[in-house]
């Protein structure tokens, strides 16, 4: 194995529940950010606010509203009575190929009328998913999926002490999941054409292979200019607001225990049927012996060449040890050989979940290596899908199709009623993927996985999680079905 150290890097990534790599505007000052979104301004390349409406208001006037971009809003107006409240439609837009999260609101106590926000008699700001509905609130399950839009509904509420011209400025925080590094990542693998694209990146480990027998590269040493190339030298990685220094290694080796997915080294016949799988963590390494939390993600991919992630984002753990770097200098960095999955429950859909890492229970509850979760093939956990698929996939074949019974037989058409509705093509294309492993029966109402057995149990989570996702966004913008 290659030697590793702790460095700064970014893919500008986020691990779930640890860790969130905001983007918003800094605030410098009032008169920077209180300035007027104009036609001419150049549209931001990343996450940004594009359109602001009043969608209602009682016992106020004179009402406007500014986009300070990316997601800053500034509002004005007169509060004429208590109790007055005044609702925005703000239509946010994602620019990039990855998926942003809403992680809430953020304001200055000394801007103007922020300092009644949240206090007794003052401002009270809520955010809403549904204009229609005060319990579908907008908050940290919501997200806004690769270029696309998403709206939502800010309101305002005033008591006794926030009366007459009432300004405020709020900026809307949305940042990146764990999910994003597989975004990224995946962005690189699939680039067939570009000078530090996926060819790059495959010879570079050929190349590390033929010269020292590794299957690794990290961001250290001579490998980091491998890193640099392909994700630019200036990765960063923000830790609750702060910047922290994360060892991050890529190993290519058969983790899914099939010859006919995934990579190949160059003029190797045994190394073959390889898939790329990150570790990554932001643990102190210095202490050799002890233990660090590394979070491993795998991709792989099919006949056609298109690379995707396969099973879940793992939490576990790997042993600290000192590496010597080429100036002779030992450094801490873990060994990804022994990485171990924690005792962990994961959630594959909303009636669907499994528990890994654990010493009894099932067969695999016990699984607990790389290898284990994404080749594992056991039966027990397909009855499970089998029995609670059809809660998932039943209300999505009614979305994409409508059944019609003809001497005995039902013709599947396209649901012409939705497929305009935004996010019907995602849905789409997500049950697609699945489709042929499924038994679809009278007319869907019976819906449910019939050869999931020729699938690896980290492929059949992956389908299952890309349709409830996709399926949540879907009623999310189409409450009403």
């Amino acid at each position: 194995m290659k030697f590793f150290t702790k460095s700064v890097i970014g893919l500008v990534l986020a691990v779930v529940l640890l860790f969130t790599c905001l983007c918003y505007a800094s605030f410098t000052s009032y008169m920077e950010l209180s300035g007027t979104l104009h036609a001419e301004a150049k549209e931001p390349d990343g996450i940004y606010i594009s359109k602001v409406e009043i969608h209602s208001q009682t016992d106020v006037s004179n009402a406007t509203s500014n986009v300070v971009l990316p997601t800053n809003l500034h509002t004005g107006m007169q509060v004429n009575a208590r109790y007055a409240s005044i609702t925005y439609r703000v239509t946010v837009h994602n620019k990039t190929d990855m998926t942003y999260w809403y992680l809430g609101m953020e304001y200055l106590q000394d801007v103007e009328s922020n300092n009644l926000i949240n206090t007794s008699a003052g401002i009270t700001v809520s955010t809403k998913d549904n204009a229609s509905s005060n319990s579908a609130q907008f908050d940290t399950s919501d997200w806004i999926p690769p270029q696309t839009e998403r709206i939502f509904y800010v309101t305002f509420n005033f008591g006794s002490k926030a009366q007459g011209d009432i300004s405020t400025l709020i900026n809307f925080r949305f940042g990146l999941h764990m999910g994003s590094v597989s975004d990224e990542f995946l962005k690189v693998l699939n680039d067939k054409n570009s000078t530090y694209g996926y060819n790059y990146l495959a010879s570079a480990f050929d190349t590390q292979y033929k010269e020292s027998g590794s299957t690794v590269i990290g961001n250290v040493g001579t490998d980091q200019t491998i890193f640099n190339n392909l994700f630019g030298s200036s990765l960063t990685i923000n830790v609750d607001g702060k910047e922290m220094p994360v060892t991050i290694l890529i190993e290519r080796k058969d983790v899914d225990g099939n010859k006919n997915t995934g990579d190949a080294y160059t003029g190797s016949t045994s190394l073959s049927g390889c898939e790329y799988t990150l570790y990554v963590t932001v643990d102190d390494l210095s202490s050799p012996g002890g233990k660090a939390t590394v979070y491993a993600i795998s991709y792989t991919c099919g006949a056609d060449g298109t690379w995707y992630t396969i099973g879940e984002l793992y939490e576990g753990q790997c042993t600290i040890r000192d590496y010597d770097t080429t100036d002779n200098v030992y450094e801490g960095a873990f060994d990804a050989d022994n990485w171990v999955a924690i005792k962990k429950d994961y959630v594959v859909t909303d009636d669907i979940s499994y528990r890994v890492g654990y010493e009894q229970g099932t067969q695999y509850d016990k699984l607990n290596t790389i290898e284990d979760l994404m080749s594992v093939k056991d039966q027990e956990f397909y009855n499970k899908v089998n029995n609670n698929s059809g809660k998932l996939l039943k209300p999505v074949c009614k979305v994409l199709y409508t059944y019609i019974h003809h001497n005995g037989q039902y013709t599947e058409n396209e649901n012409i009623d939705n497929q305009y509705k935004q996010g019907y093509a995602a849905l789409k294309t997500a049950f697609d993927k699945i489709k042929p492993y499924c038994l679809i029966a009278n007319g869907a109402q019976e819906v449910k996985i019939q050869n999931a057995s020729s699938l690896t149990r980290a492929e059949l989570i992956q389908m299952l999680e890309e349709i409830q996702s996709a399926y949540d966004y879907y009623c999310s913008v189409n409450p009403n079905g």
